[in-house]
């Protein structure tokens, strides 16, 4: 009897792991979308010079990150320049309380390519 007690409890805790590991899991999806995406925001900052609204809203359309410059909007950038920017998101977790907020730092050279 005993034992059939504890294979019951044991089942709601593994149940609970199980939930702690699909967050992982996406969390690490997201972060891994993210990473990928910074590829084409680097090219294309680049290749412009500074962050366009166009790549802001191509990248919260396909991703649904914010895209941001660690400077002011104004400045101008030299050629081989660094330029410092951070990608954003909000993630949903399913079993712990707080929402995440999942933030990849990244820089770019101007004009590397032209």
């Amino acid at each position: 009897m005993g034992s059939k007690i504890g294979l019951i409890l044991s089942v709601f805790f593994l149940f609970i792991v199980f939930l702690f590991g699909a967050d992982l899991i996406c969390i690490q999806l997201n972060y891994a979308s993210m990473d990928s995406m910074t590829t084409l925001i680097s090219y294309n900052i680049s290749k412009n010079g500074k962050i366009t609204d166009s790549l802001k809203t191509y990248v919260k359309n396909n991703i649904g990150a914010d895209l941001y410059s660690a400077s002011s909007e104004d400045k101008i950038y030299q050629t081989g320049d660094s330029f410092e920017y951070y990608l954003k998101k909000n993630y949903e977790p399913l079993v712990i309380s707080e929402s995440m907020e999942l933030t990849i730092k990244r820089y770019a050279v101007i004009k590397i390519y032209n």
